[in-house]
């Protein structure tokens, strides 16, 4: 390992579940990766959702372009996109446990990535703002 000048590296500390379930936001990349993974979510819900609307309502088709306009607001760390995709998803989630569709772990799942994207959001303004007072300084 001498020879190729590579170092021993150190192990990870927390699970690929527990970085996805609860990431570490105290660095601006962290933040930015975790609002990348809630735009991707918002833009699979989008097709999906895009999809289903030509069989059941075409007011779905709505439903899909705010996900699609949310997940492009979550691609520039808008705070705003990140809670409107939360509270929409808790929206309908609750609106089908209404109807008597339990959750399932797809579900449960893209909240927490979306929750995150709050999280992560609000961190990544956060830590930008500290790098340029910083800078300045």
């Amino acid at each position: 390992m001498q020879t190729l000048g590579l170092s021993d590296s150190t192990p990870k500390t927390s699970s690929r579940l527990r970085d996805l379930f609860w990431p570490d936001l105290s660095v601006d990349t962290s933040a930015e990766s975790a609002c990348d993974t809630a735009s991707y979510a918002c833009f699979a819900i989008a097709g999906v959702t895009t999809v289903f609307a030509f069989f059941t309502s075409l007011w779905s088709i709505v439903d899909a372009v705010l996900f699609l306009l949310i997940g492009f607001g979550l691609r520039k760390k808008w705070r705003m996109a990140a809670i409107a995709g939360f509270v929409l998803y808790v929206l309908e989630t609750v609106a089908g446990m209404v109807a008597g569709h339990p959750p399932g772990i797809l579900t449960i799942l893209i909240l927490a990535i979306l929750f995150n994207s709050v999280r992560a959001s609000f961190a990544y303004r956060r830590l930008r703002k500290i790098a340029v007072t910083s800078a300045v300084s």
